[in-house]
């Protein structure tokens, strides 16, 4: 990559819609993967091509959870399957179920005392032990 980062980079991979050369990008929430070809080929995707967690969505069950990052610049993660799905949980998940109420993600909770699980559920007040 050349030092003018505002540049589109060229990255020598067809676009998988229209197969024109696809471009590192910089826009507003960081960097991105567009094709060349903008306005008439829209595709694009993440710059680092995250394959998210291997936690499925609770409440869709197709999807996978993938970590995003809000406009303010906070990292959540929401079901893949968006916009049909709109799953998302503020926390990194993990795939285990609640013991307390049997919801099948807990969310990874760090704090100044350490780390501990809590469940995905919002009805739910489990909380497990600070490892």
């Amino acid at each position: 990559m050349t030092d003018n980062f505002l540049e589109p980079q060229p990255l020598g991979v067809p676009c998988p819609r229209c197969q024109r050369e696809l471009q590192l990008k910089k826009g507003r929430f960081g960097l991105f993967v567009g094709c060349s070809g903008y306005p008439e080929c829209d595709y694009m995707t993440s710059a680092d091509f995250d394959p998210g967690t291997d936690v499925s969505c609770p409440e869709c069950k197709q999807g996978k959870l993938v970590q995003k990052t809000s406009r303010f610049g906070h990292s959540f993660y929401a079901c893949d399957g968006y916009p049909k799905c709109k799953f998302s949980v503020p926390l990194p998940p993990v795939a285990e179920s609640c013991p307390s109420c049997d919801y099948p993600i807990l969310l990874r909770k760090k704090t100044n005392a350490g780390e501990r699980l809590i469940c995905g559920n919002p009805d739910c007040d489990y909380k497990s032990k600070i490892r």
